[in-house]
């Protein structure tokens, strides 16, 4: 259970990560505005566009202090309800990611020291390396990387089914109110943030969690084979080899 737990808290802190680093990385957006047309919808030059963007993103860091003013833009007392709501949520992201992180190696290595204990109470078995710090690490490790693909892989299937229905669905489930649906007449912001930009975000987020759980998954083997019971399944396997082929041991 406490391995489950922990690789569950891993995936989460990952994919914590992926939306934080996708949000922070203005680059994209500015590679975005171009093919997706952001400029002829919302009818305005790249470097308006650009100076609110990045002064929305300013604000959503959990480090601002201040109201949101943009620079070239009016806003309703609803958008910016809405805006504060997403920077209260993004703070929570700041702050998962370290505290998923932490908890799942306490965990982690509680299991280990549990282990360890009930082996003193039990006496030493056949299951000695079970609870070693590099077996019970891989499974954590597996365990996250097999969320880490199922996942994204879930939500790029709802994206390819409909994206619309989902990106509202996120919205209900996050907001308790309404104030994210936006008029252009009052709140031009949102010319500047199609739907469309969001589809790609949620497609970055979805491939930096599949490269996490290719990484997770060549760490927990790399992990697994160091282990002790690791050493000793490769030595019996081994031995066995040389017994098949007649070589003494």
């Amino acid at each position: 259970m406490l391995t489950t737990i922990s690789g569950f808290l891993l995936f989460v802190a990952l994919l914590c990560l992926g939306i934080l680093f996708v949000v922070n990385w203005r680059g994209f957006y500015h590679l975005l505005v171009t093919p997706l047309n952001i400029m002829s919808d919302s009818a305005l030059p790249k470097e308006i566009i650009l100076r609110n963007y990045d002064c929305l993103i300013d604000y959503c860091s959990p480090f601002y202090r201040g109201g949101l003013t943009f620079p070239d833009f009016p806003s309703s007392v609803c958008a910016l309800s809405h805006f504060a709501e997403t920077k209260v949520l993004f703070s929570r992201l700041y702050l998962a990611v370290p505290c998923c992180f932490l908890l799942a190696a306490i965990l982690t290595g509680f299991k280990v020291w549990e282990g360890q204990e009930k082996r003193k109470t039990a006496g030493r078995g056949r299951d000695i390396y079970r609870h070693s710090l590099p077996d019970e690490l891989s499974r954590t490790l597996r365990l996250a990387a097999w969320l880490c693909f199922l996942f994204p892989a879930a939500c790029l299937l709802l994206f390819l089914a409909d994206f619309h229905d989902a990106f509202y669905r996120m919205h209900h489930i996050f907001f308790r109110n309404n104030d994210w649906l936006f008029d252009a007449a009052t709140d031009p912001v949102i010319t500047i943030l199609p739907e469309r930009y969001f589809l790609c975000c949620g497609v970055f987020i979805a491939v930096f969690l599949i490269l996490a759980a290719v990484g997770l998954t060549i760490l927990y083997r790399r992990l697994a084979a160091a282990s002790p019971r690791g050493r000793v399944y490769r030595k019996e396997g081994r031995h066995k080899g040389r017994r098949r082929a007649g070589v003494p041991t």
